[in-house]
């Protein structure tokens, strides 16, 4: 039996790509603990939207409630009700994470 070389080339390459590929971090928020939060925001009925950056850990107040989120990703709206815990928000606020001035070269020169 001939072993085609060629073939296991490919196939060995295609293996190294996929693990790659499915070890990638995930971008999504995570909730944390309140004391992990460097910002914090307070959520009132008028809140509409809220800016973070990428790598934030924000802390959002709600009356007397409050919970902490890390937004490790960019570029990206989130609805802060799927984030926050049940029965946290009255109403819809939308949460835009823009990317990090200072791990991005951006920002006023």
């Amino acid at each position: 039996m001939k072993f085609n070389t060629g073939a296991a080339l490919v196939v060995m390459s295609f293996g190294l790509f996929a693990g790659a590929v499915s070890a990638k971090p995930s971008l999504a928020p995570t909730v944390v603990t309140p004391e992990a939060a460097d910002k914090m925001v307070v959520i009132k009925e008028t809140t509409k939207s809220v800016n973070v950056f990428e790598n934030d850990t924000v802390l959002f107040k709600v009356g007397d409630k409050q919970f902490a989120v890390k937004f490790d990703g960019n570029n990206y709206v989130y609805d802060l009700g799927q984030l926050a815990p049940e029965g946290f928000l009255t109403h819809k606020v939308k949460v835009y994470v823009a990317p990090n001035p200072t791990l991005h070269e951006q920002g006023i020169p």
